[in-house]
């Protein structure tokens, strides 16, 4: 099942749009493409003095990813030095970022990439096929108390991203954020990094990424965990070395929430000291299918908190050295290439090799559309697997087909930071606040299951109201829903444009209204909640049954839903979004069809 072309502006159909010629500056040299990369084309950045790199190095991506394919890359290397940085890096699809080794030092201070739209030192959002490699990152942190902070400051982000690399990267002592933080996304493959101290998670794998892997690196655990991996399915996290006497974090592998094949092998966890526990496997509310094997521990306590599976634990023999010898972590794969990003390890137990592989096991066949946020192809045997028998019967008895429509996104509009792109937060809020502004939002369902509208008996949108808790409101929420006059672009929209560069013509977005008016105030849909009324943990329910009639006809493209309030004046309320990691807290598209006999 593919999603609409018309609704699936990521990677490089962004950079089909008016480019123009790039005067790059001075520092950019335009080299000869060398013939054993087989690129299109290559730019090489020299670092210059002041704190404004990332224009350059931005400069050159955005001109090599103008022509570049996931078959013929285009390359930007950059030579040794340091670049400071005053904003992201931000990686376009189809591209290689490579440094020199070490002695290509990404910098920055505490105060940039602080934000919700500039959450890393180099950022990615909805790309493809990209690789970063052979950098050193540094900042101006200068203990373990200037970390924790995992929203932001991370050295490196991926959301929504697909088929990418991360690899021969130095994180140096110290840092803010997570060294590699990746998000809603698949087939991301982390190897030869060597990670002396982060200021929250050495590499995080969360919010439904699945199909990736992290191995053969070397992590000195410094304020929270070696690794994360929560709310995710299919991850390997295999021949790495976890370690860390800074006395803070908790634990070398943090396994939390719900999990689907999650196989930790092979690693050597060994003297790690933290200041809440010292755990090798440490379990936050984790649960599913987990396999912890052929892990060798000693000087960790706990030894193994959750999964399956035997483990060497507490061994005479302290030498990391000969342990890696016998093929235990950092070190014992060799010198990885990229050609073994996708290979997973011969040496896994059988049965664990055959779940990792199964790509439509029970549990995910539960799951897997509830907790895919990004628009990648969606397999077509998981979809049907996903999808309910349809009960016979009449022509008048329906079946329900619990989130057959999976999420493809949702995001936040905030009066107050108009030109702010709101992706990741686990609420979408709509209303207003004195003294603040409007808030707004839009989500987006695929519906390209859906062939025959006029078998559609009933769609219902479910949203879970979960805020203002306990407190009463000033006035009454009527909570309304409109058709978006145009497609717009999850990783760009704001409350002031649809896309880059792109404004929509009322601030706040443009929309259709039952009737079909332009900004009309006849909803698709409303509810009213009482001001006196507070959040009861449970989902308020939406009649969306005539515009998701209209999507399916092909009468309208399917934009998704535009959710606002009717005042927009202290009625403000928060539901929990895709991003929440309780899946049974999450939006849901419940649509109802006739049965066919």
């Amino acid at each position: 099942m593919k999603l609409k072309s018309q609704i699936q502006p990521k990677g490089d159909t962004m950079l089909k749009r008016q480019i123009g010629a790039l005067l790059l500056a001075a520092c950019l040299i335009l080299t000869a493409v060398p013939a054993a990369l087989g690129a299109q084309n290559t730019i090489t950045v020299s670092p210059t003095s002041g704190t404004n790199a990332q224009t350059a190095i931005n400069n050159a991506i955005n001109s090599v990813a103008a022509g570049a394919t996931s078959s013929n890359p285009g390359y930007v290397l950059l030579s040794a030095g340091t670049y400071q940085i005053s904003a992201p890096i931000i990686l376009k699809s189809n591209v290689i970022l490579k440094g020199a080794g070490d002695s290509t030092i990404i910098y920055a201070t505490g105060s940039v990439c602080n934000s919700e739209g500039s959450p890393a030192y180099v950022f990615g959002s909805g790309v493809s096929n990209v690789e970063v490699s052979n950098l050193q990152f540094k900042s101006t942190a200068t203990g373990p108390s200037d970390g924790g902070h995992g929203d932001y400051r991370n050295c490196i982000k991926l959301t929504s991203s697909t088929n990418s690399k991360v690899h021969d990267i130095l994180f140096t002592r110290y840092l803010y954020g997570d060294g590699v933080r990746i998000s809603k996304s698949s087939g991301i493959n982390v190897y030869n990094c060597r990670i002396t101290s982060s200021g929250h998670d050495g590499v995080s794998f969360l919010s439904g990424t699945k199909d990736s892997r992290m191995y053969n690196c070397y992590v000195e655990v410094q304020t929270n965990t070696g690794v994360r991996v929560d709310n995710c399915a299919n991850i390997e996290v295999d021949h790495n070395t976890f370690t860390g006497s800074a006395g803070s974090g908790w634990c070398c592998v943090e396994l939390e929430n719900t999990l689907t094949n999650v196989n930790v092998h092979h690693n050597i966890m060994h003297d790690y000291k933290g200041s809440s526990s010292s755990a090798g496997i440490g379990n936050w509310n984790a649960k599913g299918s987990i396999s912890v094997h052929d892990n060798v521990m000693w000087n960790v306590s706990p030894y193994v908190e959750v999964g399956s599976g035997t483990n060497i634990l507490g061994p005479s023999d302290h030498s990391v050295e000969n342990w890696v010898a016998k093929g235990y972590g950092y070190g014992s794969l060799g010198s990885v290439s990229s050609s073994q990003d996708t290979t997973v390890d011969s040496t896994s137990e059988t049965d664990t090799q055959t779940a990792i592989n199964a790509t439509a096991a029970t549990e995910t066949k539960e799951t897997e559309v509830a907790t895919t946020n990004d628009q990648t192809t969606v397999n077509e045997n998981t979809v049907t697997a996903t999808t309910p028998e349809q009960v016979a019967g009449t022509e008048n008895t329906s079946s329900t087909e619990e989130n057959a429509t999976g999420i493809v996104i949702d995001n936040r509009l905030r009066e107050a930071s108009p030109d702010v792109v709101y992706q990741d937060k686990v609420y979408i809020d709509i209303g207003g606040r004195p003294g603040v502004g409007r808030y707004r939002d839009l989500i987006l369902f695929d519906l390209s299951k859906y062939d025959e509208a006029e078998n559609i008996t009933n769609a219902t949108l479910s949203l879970y109201w979960y805020y203002p808790d306990g407190i009463e409101r000033p006035e009454d929420t009527i909570v309304e829903i409109y058709r978006p006059a145009a497609a717009w672009s999850p990783e760009n929209v704001t409350w002031n444009s649809r896309d880059t560069g792109v404004l929509w013509t009322q601030p706040g977005g443009d929309w259709f209204d039952m009737n079909n008016t332009s900004q009309g105030d006849a909803p698709y849909a409303t509810i009213t909640l009482k001001g006196s009324d507070i959040p009861d943990n449970r989902y308020y329910e939406l009649n969306v049954t005539e515009l998701v009639k209209e999507y399916v006809s092909g009468e309208y493209e399917n934009t998704g839903f535009l959710i606002k309030t009717q005042n927009e004046n202290a009625d403000y309320v928060a539901f929990y979004s895709s991003d929440i990691e309780d899946k049974d807290k999450r939006p849901t598209l419940n649509i109802e069809e006739k049965a066919v006999a």
